[in-house]
């Protein structure tokens, strides 16, 4: 009976994944599994008469397809049958551990998905974005300028020729460079000074509509009134008179022009110089007004004397006495001198005396 049991055992075991049984169990070979050794275990695949093989997974996953050997659930931000790539947005680091770093590219300016050449160190990003350009596109290319962070296209208004200004604006700033036909400004928005824009859009030059002692008209370009007389674009032939007529109102806006050029502080200059002048001579005409009568107080004031020499006698005939204000106790300063009560002056000297 026991002989029979065994043998039983021995049929249902695959022979060839057979190691031996006891106690009526199946032993498996490395990597088969199941009671009669008829399967594959977890982290082998590929099952055959000579076993299974172990997954392939590059260490980043446990387990495979029993049946491909393709890995399932990788780790460490890789994919790929055996986990051999990184995903999307990482690259394998050229170093020993060949792990999977996030790449320094932003998916506003790129992809977001990047490559490491061999023999490289850093990665570069696989495709830029419209307007972002270098190894991680983080620069603005030609034709686009820095707003924040962000690549914004030039507003030049096709008034720059790529060909020469290969930038057309300022990267920082984007201030259109080199603005061509007949405009300017920050943006070439502007049409220079003497041209105007016509119904496309485009800067032409501004002309003034001259007559002529025929009857006719003429257009003169304004920018070229001050120098030069432009071709008329109705037919006709210019006369001494019409270069006359034409220069006269060259002449006139230029006029206009010296006049608008005055800025307002030029303009409180000259007021500020007429006023000091006007107060200067109002000093002036004072002073002299002063002086006018300190003169005439001073002569008014003044004693007047007369003397008269005689044989015998000196006489002096004074005027102080017709004058109110005169004064001419200072001019008799000599103890010597005496005036008598009848109004005549005596001189006294040591040797003679001398009465008036």
């Amino acid at each position: 009976m026991l002989g029979n049991k065994t043998f039983k055992l021995i049929y249902f075991c695959s022979l060839s994944l057979l190691l031996f049984c006891s106690s009526g169990k199946c032993q498996c070979k490395v990597g088969v599994t199941g009671s009669s050794c008829d399967r594959c275990q977890d982290g082998y695949y590929d099952f055959n008469k000579n076993g299974c093989l172990p997954c392939r997974c590059s260490n980043r996953s446990a387990s495979c397809d029993a049946l491909t050997g393709a890995c399932l659930n990788c780790q460490d931000n890789s994919q790929g049958d055996h986990c051999e790539e990184c995903k999307e947005g990482f690259y394998q680091s050229p170093n020993a551990t060949r792990e999977c770093l996030h790449c320094p590219c932003s998916a506003v300016t790129s992809t977001g998905s990047c490559v490491i050449k061999l023999g490289e160190l850093e990665p570069q990003c696989v495709q830029c974005k419209d307007g972002y350009t270098g190894q991680n596109c983080n620069e603005c290319e030609n034709g686009y300028y820095n707003s924040d962070s962000i690549c914004m296209e030039c507003q030049c208004h096709g008034h720059v020729d790529p060909m020469k200004t290969p930038k057309i604006c300022k990267p920082e700033n984007g201030e259109c460079i080199g603005c061509l036909h007949n405009t300017t400004g920050f943006w070439c928005e502007s049409c220079l000074e003497g041209y105007v824009r016509d119904h496309d859009g485009n800067c032409t030059k501004k002309e003034v509509i001259v007559p002529t002692p025929e009857g006719s008209t003429i257009l003169v370009s304004n920018a070229s009134l001050t120098t030069s007389v432009s071709t008329p674009v109705i037919n006709s032939t210019f006369t001494p008179t019409t270069l006359q007529t034409i220069f006269s109102v060259s002449s006139a806006e230029n006029s206009t022009s010296a006049l608008a050029d005055v800025s307002w502080t030029q303009f409180n200059i000259i007021i500020l110089t007429v006023i000091i002048i006007v107060v200067v001579l109002l000093m002036g005409f004072v002073g002299a007004v002063y002086m006018y009568r300190e003169y005439q107080n001073r002569k008014l004031n003044a004693p007047f004397w007369t003397i008269e020499l005689k044989e015998d006698n000196i006489s002096f005939s004074s005027y102080h006495d017709s004058i109110p204000n005169a004064d001419v106790s200072g001019l008799l300063e000599d103890d010597g001198n005496e005036v008598a009560p009848n109004g005549q002056l005596t001189l006294t000297t040591p040797i003679h005396n001398y009465k008036a």
